[in-house]
């Protein structure tokens, strides 16, 4: 394991609040403008849906990183409010898939578009240099995360 120092320490605590302060602003931002009340996980469940099409839920919660029991759940509120459905599928026909209503299909539009003004705003300012680097960061923090320590 890496011997780490007070001062880089100290910076670690400084990036760790920096992330939660702006996850905690996008999520405000998300639910100051959406108009349907349903959370991120949800509107990221439809957006999902309608780039993918219909899809297994064990797929929904690789992509949501989110466990089958976190799918199911958000899944049959999706189902009580209209957005989604479960059919079976035409090859398997033991599978059950999720996907968009015609309700879903009509509120998806205006989740995109909240996301898009959001990252409008989050990314203001930032070169495409500066969002290269972004990226650069959080694909090996995310290795870090994945790795076999």
């Amino acid at each position: 394991m890496e011997e780490i120092n007070k001062e880089r320490l100290a910076l670690m605590h400084k990036l760790d609040e920096a992330f939660r302060d702006v996850r905690k602003q996008i999520l405000s931002e998300w639910n100051k403008n959406n108009e349907h009340n349903l959370g991120m996980t949800h509107g990221r469940m439809l957006i999902l849906l309608n780039d993918n099409g219909a899809m297994k839920a064990s797929a929904l919660a690789e992509a949501l990183s989110i466990t089958g029991g976190g799918v199911t759940g958000i899944a049959d509120r999706l189902i009580e409010l209209g957005y989604i459905k479960r059919e079976r599928s035409q090859e398997d026909r033991r599978a059950v898939l999720l996907t968009l209503s015609d309700k879903g299909k009509a509120g998806v539009g205006s989740m995109m578009e909240v996301r898009r003004n959001i990252m409008i705003k989050l990314f203001k300012g930032l070169s495409m240099e500066d969002m290269l680097q972004g990226i650069h960061l959080f694909q090996t923090m995310s290795q870090n995360m994945e790795s076999q320590d």
